[in-house]
């Protein structure tokens, strides 16, 4: 009897998580998983940045944020379950109708002095990926696993080998795994990577192809009283620039693990033109995100860095704050208040920081289903296929589509 082949999910994140247990729900086909990242012990903690502070669940990636600039440090996560798994808890956007009653709306007692603060600035309670324990898909696919429904292959993709536009093997450090269908699931920067380093491009176009982040600046707070909180972010602020932009406002309780004496306030341009890409350099991966290239970005993110001038000094804030620093420099924000707006435009190119909300990579390279054109067995379910990076937190989206592909491809199996 011929064994049949599996279906080979690479990426144990948010998006390959959910395609896992979606599909295992299916089909009664074989299920590979392959996921360098181990499960995480911290689904009972509330306080994210306490996640955070567990080095193992996380790696970094070199990124260029602006056309020219220097490498800067994009966190990623490395751990079953993803994203999901040590985020920051907000849910911003909608809440996947599958998941209801895993997520919760934050409560006024939910937030401290700072996520107060910005209530009183126009700020609102965010939803919370967190119903008494954190949402991680990955608890999903251990119980799978403990079922013997699914194997997980604790390694990393090196290459996908392919022959006569049909993936046949995805080799790995130390294996090489067969599969009957591939579903890439590693995220924006590692997906087009893969597909690259394998030689992909020469049957398919596009690849590494638009991708998009949220331009970031972010003020640090210095509290005139350290207190401890259960979440480290609970409260938003959503407001649009002249040209109608979408902006958001984060205020966060601390800013790691160990420092309750000071807090962060961070805005964001949540919906940018702007588009870089992922492409290989001779042997090397680069990634740029090309943030602020166009003139609409460039305005409307100094129109947000002048909102959040203007929210750091508000009287919320001072009641709260010693001073509010700009930069690692020790730079107050009445320094940033005086600048003229060249001065100020490029202060921001210089200070951008990213978060990981990496998306858009491989959108142009995928048909409604996800299945990558002119490969017959080839799918991508994460963020690099969205068409822009969503104007909210990426989970939501991300874990919608995740699932509308893999119900799709679960149609097609027998």
């Amino acid at each position: 009897m011929t064994m049949q082949l599996p279906i080979v999910v690479i990426g144990g994140g948010t998006a390959g998580c959910t395609v896992v247990s979606t599909l295992a729900a299916m089909t009664t086909q074989p299920i590979v998983l392959i996921e360098p990242g181990s499960p995480s012990l911290h689904d009972d903690e509330s306080a994210f940045f306490s996640v955070l502070s567990d080095v193992a669940l996380s790696c970094v990636v070199q990124t260029t944020l602006v056309d020219g600039g220097d490498d800067k440090p994009y966190v990623q996560a490395h751990v079953l379950g993803g994203g999901s798994a040590i985020n920051g808890l907000l849910l911003t956007g909608e809440e996947p109708s599958f998941l209801h009653g895993l997520t919760r709306m934050a409560t006024e007692a939910d937030c401290g002095q700072v996520g107060a603060a910005l209530l009183a600035e126009n700020g609102r309670l965010s939803r919370l990926w967190w119903n008494g324990g954190r949402w991680n898909p990955g608890r999903a696919v251990q119980h799978l696993v403990d079922e013997g429904r699914v194997t997980i292959i604790s390694d990393s993709v090196t290459y996908l080998e392919h022959a006569q536009r049909v993936v046949t093997v995805a080799h790995t450090t130390n294996e090489a795994i067969e599969g009957s269908v591939f579903v890439m699931c590693a995220g924006a920067l590692a997906t087009p990577a893969l597909l690259l380093h394998s030689s992909l491009e020469r049957a398919v176009t596009g690849i590494g192809d638009g991708l998009q982040n949220h331009p970031t600046i972010t003020f640090t707070l210095q509290l005139k009283q350290s207190v401890t909180q259960r979440f480290d972010a609970a409260v938003v602020r959503e407001s649009r620039s002249s040209s109608d932009a979408k902006l958001l406002t984060i205020a966060y309780e601390r800013t790691d693990a160990n420092d309750a004496t000071t807090g962060l306030l961070s805005i964001s341009l949540m919906d940018p033109e702007s588009r870089g890409g992922v492409w290989r350099s001779n042997t090397a991966m680069q990634n740029d995100f090309n943030m602020l290239a166009t003139l609409r970005d460039r305005t409307a993110m100094r129109e947000a860095v002048r909102e959040l001038i203007s929210t750091a000094m508000s009287a919320s804030f001072s009641a709260i704050s010693q001073q509010v620093l700009v930069d690692s420099d020790g730079i107050t924000v009445d320094v940033l208040d005086a600048m003229k707006n060249a001065d100020l435009d490029e202060w921001i190119a210089d200070h951008l920081t990213v978060v990981s909300h990496a998306a858009s990579s491989c959108h142009e390279i995928v048909d409604s289903d996800g299945k990558v054109r002119g490969i017959g067995n080839l799918y991508i379910a994460d963020s690099s296929i969205l068409h822009s990076v969503p104007p909210c937190s990426p989970a939501g989206p991300v874990v919608i589509e995740a699932a509308r592909i893999a119900r799709a491809l679960g149609e097609t199996l027998t």
